[in-house]
């Protein structure tokens, strides 16, 4: 990905983070929820294990990589790089989720390699709530399969010549977290 399409591509993740969260702070000041009038009615408690559409917005902290082998020259190495990305899902009961992902983030080189490289991730995956904690902590399994590519439009410092640099390759995600719901819209 050159600089060119990488900040085409932070732009457009901005501008889908900021209406995101624009609309979490819509939906959140524009609420259904009538207000208390008696003193025996009970707070509303926010439920981590929701149904209905998701929308996540969220940033990344993408590690350095180095690729060392035959076809390399020297070693091939990638700094720690910011990114952010955006999740849409859909959850079929308060069990079961799916959800597609995207992550962007830049990264630059190390050695002799000039520039900064752009690494991608693309998911499609599910979630499964546990039934343990709370309705507010909600611990989780998940699983995932898509693409990450990573690449850019790199200068070579020894012989002085430019050229695109791609690597791509298939992904498999397992995993797990907790999840602490802070308000109705809003969780961490």
């Amino acid at each position: 990905m050159d600089h060119r399409n990488f900040g085409i591509a932070m732009r457009v993740a901005t501008v889908t983070a900021m209406f995101a969260l624009a609309t979490a702070a819509e939906a959140q000041h524009s609420s259904t929820h009538k207000a208390a009038t008696t003193a025996h009615s009970k707070p509303i408690v926010p439920d981590g294990r929701r149904t209905g559409l998701v929308l996540g917005v969220y940033t990344i902290a993408a590690p350095g990589v180095t690729l060392t082998g035959d076809d390399v020259d020297g070693t091939f190495q990638t700094n720690f790089g910011p990114g952010a990305g955006v999740m849409v899902g859909y959850g079929f009961n308060r069990t079961f989720s799916g959800f597609a992902s995207v992550d962007l983030a830049k990264q630059g080189m190390s050695g002799d390699i000039g520039g900064n490289f752009g690494l991608r991730h693309i998911e499609l995956g599910a979630r499964a709530n546990l039934p343990y904690g709370s309705a507010t902590t909600v611990p989780y399994l998940m699983a995932s399969y898509g693409q990450r590519a990573l690449g850019a439009r790199v200068t070579d410092d020894f012989e002085g010549t430019e050229y695109d640099m791609r690597l791509t390759g298939g992904m498999f995600g397992v995993g797990g977290g907790l999840e602490h719901v802070l308000s109705p819209t809003l969780a961490v």
